[in-house]
């Protein structure tokens, strides 16, 4: 069964590809310098990552409006519309397929200068293919970085959760895939390399992270500090939580005092409770849910956490920072692209226990390096504001209108 679900995706794959190349051949309509329209497509789990990638798109000078068709999105911003599928199409396709139909529709109906979309597989996919048929340019959206080309394997994407392991097969291309793309945006300097070292052009890769309002992510220093650790991500296998409660049992284990906090929701929020009961944890580690205003609860807390297996560049890691959090996390993806070790906090090689729980330790207990490593925080965030990513997206469609 294995197999025949390989060949499948491999099959899908491949034919994606064949329809890209071929519609390929059309012209392309001349692009404009301002006054573009662009039409997207993504699944979005969190308010805060619409506002850091929507809203400096949206908002650049260069842009006249932008539709997003997706299914759950309740969202208003001048310049932007929000397009649902019919209840009665999701109802007979599917809330995916319904979408992605409706995402071809509006494209044709509004006859955009770009198709976007949010992760390769397959809303970017579908994006460049709809953009060469529709003799438009294409954004490819690499939210997940590399892990998006399935490079190592294991991935959440619903279509090919069944692989154990990776495919060269697979990678190829979905690199081959995202070569076609007019523009590649990603979120720090390690994708881009990874996809330059697979066959994408590189003047064709913008690096444009989330941007982060300075006006929405402050300091608070009135706010009693509740929490000494906060983890704010999707409860899934690729974020190993797992890991975040064993370093808060370690810590207890040394005759440490530590309050930890988790905000986000996900498949695996009650047996994560289950494991930090297991632990007798429980009384360490609160469970905060899905939260619309994290920014409450980044002031209640000391330090930021990341455990994840992989990583782009974490937008809740830059929020953390904003907020004056020291960030203690993995050196995976684009995360040394902002965390500098021994500056505004450490990077963890391997994931390694030990590791962790001595740096949380020795900030803990340093309040003068807390302190410190805070301010350092702020200001390695300072190029991430809207007004710097929207002068970034001003400036990709100036150049590609030239």
């Amino acid at each position: 069964m294995y197999k025949i679900k390989l060949f499948f995706g491999r099959f899908v794959l491949l034919f994606l590809y064949s329809l890209i190349r071929f519609f390929s051949i059309l012209p392309t309509k001349k692009q404009k310098r301002t006054d573009n329209v662009i039409v997207l497509t993504g699944t979005f789990y969190s308010k805060n990552w619409l506002d850091a990638h929507v809203i400096p798109l949206v908002s650049c000078s260069s842009v006249k409006h932008v539709y997003i068709v997706s299914n759950i999105i309740d969202y208003e911003l001048e310049g932007l519309t929000i397009i649902t599928p019919p209840f009665s199409l999701s109802r007979f396709m599917g809330s995916t397929l319904a979408r992605l139909v409706a995402f071809f529709i509006c494209a044709l109906k509004k006859k955009p200068d770009y198709i976007g979309g949010f992760h390769i597989l397959f809303n970017g996919t579908l994006a460049i293919l709809f953009a060469n048929l529709l003799r438009c340019r294409s954004i490819y959206f690499s939210g997940g970085g590399i892990t998006e080309t399935l490079v190592t394997g294991k991935t959440e994407n619903s279509f090919f959760k069944f692989l154990n392991k990776k495919d060269k097969f697979l990678t190829n291309y979905i690199c081959k895939i995202i070569a076609c793309a007019s523009r590649v945006i990603t979120m720090g300097s390690g994708a881009k390399l990874f996809f330059t070292e697979n066959g994408v052009y590189s003047d064709r890769i913008h690096i444009i992270s989330g941007a982060i309002d300075s006006n929405d992510f402050y300091i608070n220093k009135e706010v009693v500090k509740e929490y000494d650790l906060v983890l704010t991500a999707r409860l899934s296998k690729v974020k190993q939580v797992e890991l975040y409660l064993e370093i808060i049992k370690d810590i207890k284990d040394r005759g440490i005092n530590c309050r930890a906090l988790v905000i986000g929701d996900g498949p695996l929020l009650l047996s994560l409770k289950k494991y930090a009961e297991q632990l007798n944890i429980e009384d360490r580690v609160f469970f905060a849910g899905h939260q619309t205003d994290v920014l409450i609860w980044l002031h209640k807390s000391k330090i930021y956490l990341l455990t994840s297996k992989s990583e782009g560049l974490s937008l809740s890691m830059l929020e953390g920072l904003k907020a004056g959090l020291p960030a203690i996390v993995p050196n995976v993806g684009d995360l040394s692209d902002v965390l500098v070790d021994e500056y505004n906090g450490y990077l963890i090689e391997g994931h390694d226990l030990d590791a962790y729980s001595n740096s949380i330790i020795k900030l803990l207990q340093d309040e003068d390096l807390l302190s410190e490593f805070s301010s350092n925080a702020i200001d390695s965030t300072r190029r991430f504001d809207l007004v710097c990513v929207q002068e970034q997206w001003n400036t990709l469609f100036v150049a590609e209108s030239i």
